[in-house]
């Protein structure tokens, strides 16, 4: 898709066609952007119904995932969570969805006016976060409730807690139903090939421009046509080509330099949570500490830094991480600031946050405040 986008934009084709900038803007920071900002034209593919450069990203997508079935998004997760729902619940009828879905599982709801059965995951008090959706609660959720259609559920969270998706679904498929999971962020990790959806998210821990997602499908569950015929009602009828190469930028990078990065992430990681490990008071959530709280598991990319001494809570901590040392983490609340890593982060920013937490620790230590 790069290749065809430089080559028209290198052209002498004179666009009588969307978008208005007409590829004329050449100067100032974005102007190589507009070159290659086009809307469907002969050649170029059409998102609806695709069946050439396109598609061949499509498949690129679910061979790199092993899924059987990739539909490109870039209207992020939301799209393809709205979608999938719409897909497999009748309007009115009931979802068996994880009480701290994201906010796009209950504005589908709202859509289809459907019934919502919770299953609640546990709630880590230690940390203040959700822990896992446990399988034996899905089991006796779907036993006491009739007329479910599908199971939602997310994994990994926000702060990276995993749910034991194999298992799930084995539970989930023995009632002769499907299950979705919102893995909007763990575009970065093995998808579960038994869940018959997985929603994704590449530009949150992937190098991917921002909105930009993938809907997945596994085995003979889904109707993939009923499925696009909702995607291509949720999405947006002028895909931007910015967005679509982005993702082909990002299966470049993870196909010719992912082993390579991910190797050096893992390093960098396994350095920081020693660190910290050391530290007496400025903590990060690990996956020992998520085992123990009876969660399944955890994604160490997913940087939950704590005070033990419940001295600075997670807000405090993020300030001090923006003013002070020039870090600007991903959220601070109650007692966690989270910091998302990838595999485009640097030694360099890594070093900085052990520092920063290094320092932190030393304050407290002494009986100061920073």
């Amino acid at each position: 898709m790069k290749k065809e986008l430089l080559s028209l934009s290198s052209s002498d084709t004179y666009p009588f066609h969307m978008p208005g900038h007409k590829r004329a803007i050449r100067t100032g920071p974005l102007a190589g952007a507009y070159g290659i900002d086009i809307t469907e034209i002969e050649g170029f593919d059409a998102l609806s119904d695709p069946d050439g450069i396109i598609k061949s990203l499509e498949d690129r997508a679910a061979a790199y995932y092993g899924a059987d079935r990739a539909f490109l998004l870039v209207n992020g997760s939301t799209c393809g969570i709205l979608s999938s729902i719409s897909c497999l619940v009748p309007h009115h009828g009931r979802l068996l969805m994880a009480r701290n879905s994201h906010k796009s599982a209950y504005d589908a709801v709202y859509l289809g006016e459907l019934e919502p059965v919770y299953v609640y995951p546990d709630i880590m008090d230690e940390y203040g976060v959700s822990g896992s959706i446990k399988n034996d609660d899905i089991r006796r959720c779907l036993g006491s409730s009739d007329d479910i259609r599908a199971v939602f559920i997310t994994s990994p969270t926000y702060e990276g807690i995993i749910s034991d998706v194999d298992t799930i679904a084995d539970t989930v498929h023995s009632f002769g139903i499907p299950l979705i999971v919102d893995a909007a962020h763990g575009a970065h990790l093995d998808i579960s090939e038994k869940a018959d959806i997985v929603i994704v998210s590449l530009h949150k821990t992937l190098p991917a421009f921002t909105s930009s997602a993938l809907c997945l499908v596994n085995g003979d569950r889904i109707d993939t046509q009923r499925l696009k015929f909702f995607i291509n009602i949720f999405q947006t009828s002028s895909p931007s080509y910015i967005l679509m190469s982005g993702i082909e930028t990002c299966f470049d990078i993870l196909e010719n330099e992912g082993p390579r990065k991910r190797s050096r992430l893992d390093g960098m990681l396994a350095k920081l949570y020693a660190r910290l490990n050391g530290n007496a008071f400025i903590k990060a959530l690990d996956e020992a500490s998520v085992k123990k709280s009876g969660s399944f598991g955890k994604d160490p990319s997913k940087i939950c830094l704590y005070d033990k001494s419940r001295k600075l809570s997670g807000s405090r901590i993020a300030e001090i991480l923006r003013e002070k040392y020039r870090i600007e983490p991903e959220y601070g609340a109650g007692r966690i600031c989270l910091c998302i890593s990838s595999i485009m982060d640097s030694p360099e920013g890594f070093q900085r946050l052990m520092d920063a937490a290094g320092d932190m620790d030393e304050y407290l230590r002494s009986g100061k405040l920073p």
